[in-house]
């Protein structure tokens, strides 16, 4: 099944660019690197590890298992990669957020996990998102500190609820953890669009009260390198950013249509 395909993405800083999507012409997937920690573990980072489930993610959909199996599986492959040079039991191992869309025969499939979101919309009918909100549903999380130079979790309290029930869960090292992701099918007749965000663009809608359907729209309508042009301005206006927290995130969006 042929689709159109537009994507752009752009790192937050001057740091390397830790998001990653790849498309073909029936499925699409973005990763969303995690801000590394400092002592974890791995003597590769975040960008090679988004670019090398990247990698096995598009042989794995390429053989249409479900997309939780091509998730474990690419979870898998990665793992193996680098389990001779690496302590792949360190609770911050480099890990990454996950959205995948699939279309096959008549369906529209689709895969979260952590807070990359997929939305879609129907003529005549409202936007429809998904992403994984586990991480800002946490029970009482303790306040951030200051870890590698930002505001975050420390490692231990990361320890006890990263890829752990009741926490929240990301791709990393557990092929395990492809089982927790939000998964869905929807029938392919009448689908107008498809986006897939990493949570660099999500603050449109979720910081800065867009709607899915504005964002949906500015998209469809100027790009998605709109959509990055529209986050870093409000971003830059934005006076709530306390000190050592990430005014700019990478941002990535590949919005996806029938031919």
């Amino acid at each position: 099944m042929a689709l159109q395909i537009r994507a752009a993405t752009a790192a937050g800083g001057d740091h390397p660019n830790e998001d990653y999507f790849l498309a073909s012409n029936s499925w699409a997937v973005v990763l969303d690197g995690v801000t590394r920690y400092p002592d974890d573990g791995c003597v590769h980072d975040v960008p090679w590890y988004v670019a090398r489930l990247g990698a096995a993610l598009a042989s794995a959909l390429a053989t249409g298992p479900a997309l939780r199996e091509a998730l474990a599986r690419g979870i898998e492959v990665v793992a193996d990669a680098h389990r001779a040079t690496c302590d792949l039991e360190n609770p911050v191992s480099p890990a990454a957020t996950v959205a995948i869309a699939r279309f096959a025969e008549d369906r529209f499939e689709w895969l979260v996990l952590g807070d990359c979101a997929i939305a879609w919309r129907r003529p005549g009918r409202p936007v429809e998102a998904r992403s994984d909100d586990r991480l800002a549903r946490l029970a009482d999380p303790p306040r951030p500190i200051v870890v590698g130079g930002l505001r975050r979790y420390s490692i231990e309290y990361v320890a006890r609820v990263r890829n752990r029930p009741g926490g929240f869960w990301v791709a990393s090292t557990d092929p395990d953890a492809a089982d927790q992701a939000l998964t869905g099918t929807e029938p392919f007749a009448g689908l107008e669009a498809a986006a897939l965000l990493s949570d660099g663009l999500t603050r449109l809608v979720e910081r800065y009260g867009r709607t899915w359907t504005q964002l949906l729209d500015l998209g469809l309508s100027q790009g998605p390198a709109s959509l990055i042009a529209t986050v870093r301005a409000a971003e830059r206006s934005d006076r709530r950013f306390g000190d050592l927290a990430k005014r700019h995130d990478d941002a990535t969006a590949v919005l996806l249509g029938p031919r």
